[in-house]
């Protein structure tokens, strides 16, 4: 995921020619938003995307196939901040030709002459499975009793000590030094690397500052971002920025701007404010790019991984700040013609 426009673009032996996406919006989420709508922009790239609505992704493909909302198909639900499972029956029927992800791909099985049986497993036997498993969370939790009582807590002590006999390492200890890290070619001791884009010279002096881009408190990820309630709670897109930085490039309050790099640029309106220190530009993800002039913060952001977990670099990004005329007009964020 936090590599789609290197494969869809540079992957070539062999090529991706198909891509199916589910409970995603890549180009809403991913890195390098330019380099991923370049790959969904292919000719030769066969695309399907399950959803419930319009998103960026949509815009670029050939099929979309209509999925089902939470409450119109069976789940069970891992704890998200607690420790308890939650079984999510239907409460209504799917309107038109929605179905649910496990059921889509249960037909695209049959209609592809897979014979393994695992790929035609109900959604209640695929919870059962689960539920059967020797993990000891799972004692006593049974499809049954989870339909019963709606929501069970898992097997987990109470209190909850994980480390009270020891740690999950060779000694047993919190190892300081890793023996297990090195054999994995980290670094043994724990130490501080800077971050290669923030922390650059060269690219400081192009690009002065440092954008960190924080959860909207109105969105979850891209999931919400085209509800227009909460579209208007969120003021659109803005970046902050310090009074000093500000009043250095003659911007002020609510001026239109535009953040960009050598990878892309976003626009936003500006708010000035001592919440952020200077050299800092401070924004929020989640916003549709179709909704912020045709791109979000991910047009700025690297397509490459952290040395440690292989992770996306979102908050190791460099920009500049300038000024958008009044009469200039926003860049069209675009799909597929």
């Amino acid at each position: 995921m936090s590599r789609l426009g290197e494969g869809l673009l540079d992957v070539r032996d062999p090529p991706v020619k198909a891509l199916f996406v589910i409970a995603a919006n890549p180009v809403g989420s991913t890195p390098h938003q330019g380099r991923v709508r370049r790959g969904l922009a292919r000719e030769d790239l066969f695309t399907v995307v399950m959803e419930q609505f319009p998103t960026d992704t949509v815009d670029y493909a050939d099929i979309v196939l209509p999925a089902t909302a939470q409450h119109e198909h069976a789940d069970l639900h891992e704890g998200y901040g607690h420790l308890y499972l939650t079984w999510n029956e239907p409460a209504v029927e799917p309107p038109g030709e929605c179905l649910p992800t496990a059921e889509t791909f249960r037909r695209l099985a049959r209609l592809m002459g897979l014979e393994e049986p695992s790929l035609y497993d109900s959604d209640e036997r695929l919870a059962e499975q689960l539920l059967a498993s020797d993990h000891p969370w799972m004692a006593g939790i049974t499809l049954d009793r989870l339909r019963k009582e709606g929501f069970v807590r898992m097997s987990v002590p109470d209190p909850f000590l994980p480390y009270a006999d020891g740690f999950p390492t060779p000694s047993g200890r919190l190892e300081f030094r890793s023996t297990r890290a090195a054999e994995a070619g980290a670094d043994a001791l724990a130490g501080y690397t800077p971050p290669a884009e923030v922390a650059d010279p060269e690219r400081a002096a192009r690009y002065p500052f440092a954008l960190i881009s924080a959860a909207s408190h109105e969105f979850l990820n891209t999931q919400f971002g085209n509800n227009p309630e909460l579209r208007r709670r969120s003021g659109g897109l803005t970046v902050r920025l310090h009074p000093d930085d500000a009043a250095a490039r003659g911007l002020t309050a609510g001026q239109r701007v535009r953040v960009g790099n050598d990878r892309g640029a976003f626009e936003a309106a500006l708010e000035i404010t001592d919440q952020v220190r200077p050299g800092v530009a401070a924004t929020t993800k989640g916003h549709w790019a179709k909704f912020a002039g045709g791109a979000n913060a991910n047009a700025v952001v690297d397509e490459r991984d952290t040395d440690l977990g292989a992770g996306p670099v979102f908050h190791d990004t460099r920009v500049e700040i300038t000024a958008i005329p009044d009469d200039l007009e926003s860049p069209s964020g675009g799909g597929r013609p």
